[in-house]
């Protein structure tokens, strides 16, 4: 049983800790003359902020805590257009030199409010009205006052200047009112993160993983192409080089070109009514025009700013002759019909040829058909019962019920 315990007590501190957030936390005011510095390479654990925080609050100061719901370390350097190319912290940048920087914090909140004592503390929030309550004077010497007064249509850098300058008039407001304060800002979640999907990729031919290729205004991804006829099939490799001719904005080929097997593949594309298809494949040498189908509709396909991601292997053959093909294994495609760089040119969101009623849907619509219908029929029989109106009277004389009745 003890070590039941243990186990359990350890996947709760796993789970607490994968939990915990790292938001940057700034401090100023009247700070003591410490010789802390701030590591802007590592994190500072809950332990160590602590233990920073008792040193800083040794004098028990008048100490306010403003709290963003998102910030990162991004939002203190960003320069927005929107303010001329000014900082969204002018008020925060003039008082680096009495202030105490960390950028990462292991759950500085969680921190704060243990180490702030609940019969000296007022808990505000900064509306779009002012302040929620007014601040006793009398009672606390924490307040933390949440800055949830975001506005609809309005930017980041507009925000964050707002609340800098409610920064600035609060702090100027007590320290009139106390001797000695300290500010701390901080927030409960970080407000950048980098997607991992995120990379830069070279505007040239060649593949940047060996099945991912990059060409001008065409991305695809293929593990193996194959060109197949009477004699049996082959593997095309060794991409060595392409080239894209457009016709209009609404045509566009591509073609590929292996040098070792002397065999060039273009493909065409079509763009009309907010779609685009991979009409024909033309095989070199011998000029064969190769569709995919019956050769009067497509089947590659997808919405204009999505991907083709349906089957794992796509043949194209030639009308006349079935032997004669090219089949492309495991294959995603999109075209763009225009010129753009390489990091532009990113998959958009797969189109997999799925209906909207697919298996599951129509098992579940068949399932509450059928419960359907078997409460309706409960229903009705429940309708047709019919209960007694007559009653023997045992001083009368006996109901008698005649047949038709």
């Amino acid at each position: 049983m003890a070590r039941c315990h243990i186990v359990f007590l350890t996947l709760v501190l796993s789970v607490a800790s994968s939990l915990s957030t790292e938001v940057p936390v700034f401090l100023w005011g009247d700070l003591p003359k410490t010789s802390l510095k701030s590591n802007p390479l590592s994190t500072i654990s809950a332990s160590e902020f602590d233990s920073i925080l008792k040193e800083e609050l040794a004098n028990d100061p008048f100490t306010v805590i403003f709290i963003e719901e998102n910030l990162s370390v991004e939002d203190f350097s960003r320069r927005d257009l929107e303010l001329g190319g000014d900082t969204s912290y002018p008020y925060l940048h003039a008082n680096l030199g009495d202030s105490y920087y960390l950028p990462s914090v292991e759950d500085p909140l969680r921190v704060l409010n243990k180490l702030a004592d609940p019969e000296r503390v007022n808990h505000v929030k900064l509306t779009e009205n002012g302040l929620s309550a007014d601040i006793d004077s009398d009672n606390g010497r924490f307040l933390f006052i949440n800055l949830n007064d975001a506005r609809d249509g309005e930017s980041r850098a507009s925000l964050l200047r707002r609340h800098n300058d409610f920064l600035e008039n609060m702090i100027t407001k007590l320290q009139e009112r106390y001797n000695t304060v300290i500010a701390v800002y901080t927030a409960r979640y970080p407000s950048w993160t980098v997607p991992e999907s995120h990379s830069r990729v070279r505007r040239q031919v060649q593949q940047s993983n060996g099945n991912d290729h990059i060409f001008d205004g065409l991305r695809l991804y293929v593990e193996a192409i194959q060109v197949s006829d009477s004699r049996g099939f082959k593997n095309l490799t060794t991409l060595t080089a392409s080239s894209t001719a457009y016709s209009n904005v609404t045509l566009m080929s591509t073609t590929l070109s292996f040098a070792n097997e002397n065999i060039s593949i273009a493909l065409n594309f079509e763009s009309k009514s907010g779609y685009w298809l991979l009409d024909s494949v033309t095989l070199e040498p011998g000029n064969y025009n190769l569709v995919y189908g019956d050769g009067f509709t497509s089947e590659v396909y997808a919405l204009s700013n999505f991907s083709y991601r349906c089957a794992e292997n796509i043949t194209f053959r030639a009308v006349n002759d079935t032997k004669l093909g090219v089949s492309f294994v495991n294959l995603k495609v999109q075209p763009f019909f225009a010129t753009l760089n390489a990091s532009q040119m990113e998959f958009g969101d797969s189109f997999n040829c799925s209906g909207f009623f697919s298996a599951p849907i129509w098992s579940g619509l068949f399932v509450v058909f059928i419960m359907l219908l078997i409460t309706f029929y409960g229903i009705m029989n429940m309708m047709d019962i019919r209960t007694m109106d007559r009653f023997d009277d045992p001083k009368g004389k006996t109901i008698t019920v005649n047949a038709l009745e």
